[in-house]
């Protein structure tokens, strides 16, 4: 409803979460640790114009958990101004329209150059760090054995290398 306080306590020590509704606490919930044991963010689905303001522990909670120590998310880390933004959904979608990618990036975190391939999917585009992460093939499923440096990743690592080589010559 209009101006309802839905709160959201994730205790990872203690294996559990609990919501609440205008301060009442709901049932507390620990399956979500049996599937994962970290990585979590938070995320919330809405409908056309509907909004929402999460408060992370910038500002004092309108009902704060009762009957347990916590700490907020702002006490772990934080965000710049940029990142705080929520934009519209048209706005975003518009940035993202006009978001250029560097061909050769990692298709996960699009930051680093993609240099590893998996095996033995031979499925390819990932950074070293992203490619650690991952237990399955995001593309066919397959669990992952090994991660090998692709062969365009050696090629333009040998090409690099004789240009330095090269340049060392002509000094």
């Amino acid at each position: 409803m209009t101006g309802d306080t839905l709160g959201l306590l994730l205790n990872i020590d203690e294996k559990y979460l609990s919501f609440s509704l205008n301060g009442e606490c709901l049932p507390s919930y620990d399956d979500l640790f049996q599937y994962s044991s970290g990585g979590y963010f938070a995320a919330a689905s809405f409908m056309s114009y509907q909004q929402c303001e999460f408060n992370f522990g910038a500002k004092p909670f309108k009902y704060p958990p009762k009957g347990t120590l916590f700490k907020t998310f702002n006490d772990y880390g934080t965000m710049t101004d940029e990142e705080k933004k929520i934009l519209p959904r048209h706005m975003r979608l518009n940035l993202i329209k006009n978001f250029q990618v560097n061909e050769d990036s990692c298709t996960i975190c699009f930051a680093e150059k993609a240099s590893h391939k998996l095996v033995p999917c031979e499925h390819g585009g990932f950074c070293f760090k992203c490619s650690l992460q991952l237990e399955t093939c995001p593309m066919c499923r397959t669990q992952i054995h090994e991660r090998v440096l692709s062969e365009s990743s050696r090629s333009r690592t040998a090409s690099d290398s004789a240009e330095d080589q090269s340049a060392d010559k002509d000094t």
